[in-house]
């Protein structure tokens, strides 16, 4: 498209300044951008490439029009122009594109299975997908993170179309509820507090946080913490609350002797009583892995990949004998397990 001609319709223009310190464009319209120097082409293909992708580029140079792409944009021009962009056409996509392939989804004609979900149809994969966030995360993988993190972007989005069509709130409220919250609560770096480490910050966050939600009581705080987190998290949630106020032991030895008394009641325990027994042990273990700041749900997550990868080894130990598992005493597998366990560590310590 000549520049003329887009001159005459729809576009956006910016000048080569604005264009770089501008984040987000509407790629369903044209793009204009005009007095380019030499010293701002490398930085405009770099961002074109970003924004846009190796997209087809008029520029015009010395009153010329000349077609090109965007990776061949090294030499200097006037003004450049991008003709409109279908949706499917895109090879870079931002938020506002995300946002109108969740309305199209979501429209009269759209996806039937898409326009029958609600809220609560889909609450359970937004949990999933962020398991499957820290699961890449553990596994240091980039590749997957980048694929998960996107898809708790896609529930959140979705969420937010569902509510736009509901009436109860649009993508605008979310977005200026978030960046609303985190200026009000980094008041360390948009007001006037100081924070010397991350525990202060924290500290100015919590305080708030307080403010924020009008708490009145350590019970109302608590009475606000999720109640269907996991069970171990939750619990340390409700450990920190009361830590607050002073309700917590002095040393982790208390806390190891509150264990130790758990054990025993879970020990004489009737059947009627056993879970409520059972509960208690495992709140008071919770207590003692805070004192040691350690993450109760990772602790017995990495415990529980551990018994998976170490039982593998026997299974697959005791096939090569010829035998199965079944056919072992439990000496003997115990036998095994220590084998495994011997040789897991000493090539752990190897490393």
């Amino acid at each position: 498209m000549k520049l003329d001609e887009i001159l005459k319709g729809s576009y956006q223009r910016y000048s080569a300044e604005d264009f770089l310190s501008t984040a987000f464009f509407n790629k369903r319209i044209a793009l204009v951008v005009d007095g380019v120097k030499e010293s701002d082409v490398q930085k405009i293909k770099d961002k074109l490439l970003d924004v846009y992708g190796d997209v087809a580029v008029t520029i015009e140079r010395d009153g010329e029009d000349v077609q090109t792409s965007v990776s061949r944009l090294d030499e200097d021009f006037d003004t450049l122009t991008i003709d409109p962009i279908a949706l499917v056409g895109c090879k870079r996509f931002d938020f506002s594109d995300l946002e109108q392939i969740m309305h199209r989804l979501r429209a009269d004609d759209g996806c039937e299975w898409d326009r029958a979900q609600t809220h609560e149809s889909i609450r359970i994969n937004l949990i999933e997908e962020a398991y499957e966030l820290v699961e890449a995360i553990d596994m240091k993988n980039a590749e997957m993170m980048k694929e998960e993190t996107g898809d708790i972007l896609m529930q959140a989005v979705f969420h937010a179309e569902i509510a736009k069509k509901n009436g109860e709130f649009n993508y605008t409220d979310m977005i200026s509820g978030l960046c609303r919250k985190l200026i009000d609560r980094h008041t360390h770096i948009f007001g006037t507090n100081h924070a010397n480490n991350a525990d202060e910050a924290l500290g100015f966050w919590e305080e708030a946080k307080k403010k924020e939600k009008k708490y009145t009581s350590a019970s109302d705080e608590m009475n606000r913490i999720p109640k269907n987190l996991p069970s171990l998290l939750y619990a340390e949630k409700l450990q920190k609350k009361a830590k607050k106020v002073g309700f917590d032991w002095d040393t982790v030895d208390c806390a190891y002797d509150k264990v130790a008394e758990e054990t025993e009641e879970l020990k004489s325990a009737d059947a009627e009583h056993r879970t409520e027994e059972a509960g208690d042990l495992l709140f008071a273990v919770v207590n003692v892995l805070r004192f040691y700041k350690i993450d109760a749900e990772m602790a017995l997550h990495e415990a529980n990949l551990k018994f998976f990868r170490r039982f593998c080894a026997v299974e697959a130990a005791v096939k090569k004998s010829g035998r199965e598992m079944k056919d072992c005493t439990l000496e003997q597998l115990d036998e095994i397990w220590n084998q495994v366990k011997l040789k897991e560590k000493s090539s752990s310590q190897d490393k």
